[in-house]
């Protein structure tokens, strides 16, 4: 970022240019977390409703809310993201998507309708995010983890075929027989983008959706490598990696200065990191006492707005171009959510828009 006359000008991005060469935009969004323990979820929306209107008004484009099937209390995604995100279209103009939707625990037909009538209540404005699961859930369901790669691959071809107006779907693991009625808003469908750690979910980004989408947990090693997978195969298939959306999903605790920050956020940013350490999903060295600072921006922005720009800048070069900040999670209090957006948004969003 530069001052010029007292104004601020937003610094060119590494690697991110249209083809026509000029600087691809930077997607910016809220992953809200939209269960918790200590306020029920009428009273969330509400919070979340103001937090909305402020998003809006400095800089953000979306919202997204995460599926999760939990067996006891505990803060985070719902079990129900669509009937969520249907309330939510109605008090926001933001675009609304799924950060992610479960694929396999859905039957094609059931999913076809429901993100048709979502994308209709929202005008348009609806964009499916997608995952695997873990074998454990798809178990509580009926379903064969050993069959849920396919599964998942062949709910979304149906989808794609449904949405396009044709009939059916036959595949070794799905089969659809008719149309749907109605038909999503947009021709077509909503956009897919289609989340995973494997070579096989950046092959499922291009074979059937529109951007790759990175995890919480999943640190920028790793997202560095999918980013550059994807951008490899779509001109393998010639089509254009200059037009390839990366996004992700960052936890976000920000505050004026980096010991307010890690200091104020130690607990919120510790629960989430303690949630995916248990399941093997972040590597947390058990002699650290300090977890916010043993993962560092590897998986979470922490600090003052100068230190989140600085650590946007290593994503933006690893071929990140949306960013998903998760600002509400474990029980925080709403005006420390609502701090770190208004940071967001005044201090930090302006120095990557073009």
């Amino acid at each position: 970022m530069t001052e010029d006359a007292g104004r601020l000008t937003a610094e060119p991005l590494v690697g991110l240019t249209t083809s026509g060469g000029s600087p691809l935009r930077i997607g910016f969004g809220l992953a809200l977390d939209f269960l918790s323990t200590d306020r029920p979820l009428r009273t969330l929306l509400d919070e979340h409703t103001q937090l909305l209107d402020l998003a809006a008004e400095i800089g953000f484009d979306s919202v997204w809310a995460g599926e999760a099937q939990p067996q006891m209390p505990q803060p985070g995604h719902v079990p129900s993201p669509f009937l969520v995100l249907a309330a939510v279209a109605g008090r926001t103009e933001l675009t609304i998507g799924t950060g992610v939707t479960l694929i396999p625990l859905w039957h094609p037909l059931r999913l076809a309708y429901d993100v048709a009538i979502l994308d209709n209540i929202s005008g348009g404005r609806f964009i499916l995010g997608v995952g695997l699961g873990k074998p454990q859930v798809m178990k509580r369901y009926g379903i064969d983890s050993r069959a849920g790669a396919v599964r998942m691959d062949e709910t979304l071809a149906a989808l794609r075929r449904l949405w396009a107006g044709k009939e059916g779907f036959h595949g070794s693991r799905v089969r659809v027989d008719g149309g749907i009625y109605p038909a999503p808003y947009r021709p077509g469908g909503p956009p897919i983008w289609v989340g995973g750690g494997v070579f096989r979910s950046i092959e499922r980004a291009v074979e059937y959706g529109d951007a790759w989408y990175g995890a919480t947990q999943q640190p920028l090693s790793l997202i560095a490598t999918q980013a550059e997978r994807y951008q490899r195969l779509l001109r393998e298939r010639g089509r254009d990696p200059a037009q390839a959306r990366v996004a992700i999903n960052r936890t976000t605790f920000l505050a004026p200065t980096d010991a307010e920050a890690l200091d104020e956020g130690a607990p919120f940013i510790g629960s989430i990191i303690d949630f995916y350490a248990r399941r093997g999903l972040i590597d947390v060295s058990s002699a650290s006492a300090d977890k916010t600072g043993s993962v560092g921006d590897e998986v979470v922005f922490v600090g003052a707005p100068k230190t989140c720009v600085e650590s946007m800048r290593k994503y933006i070069n690893a071929g990140v171009n949306h960013f998903n900040f998760r600002v509400s999670m474990a029980n925080m209090p709403p005006a420390l959510v609502r701090r770190t957006v208004e940071l967001l948004g005044r201090e930090v969003l302006p120095r990557f828009r073009a």
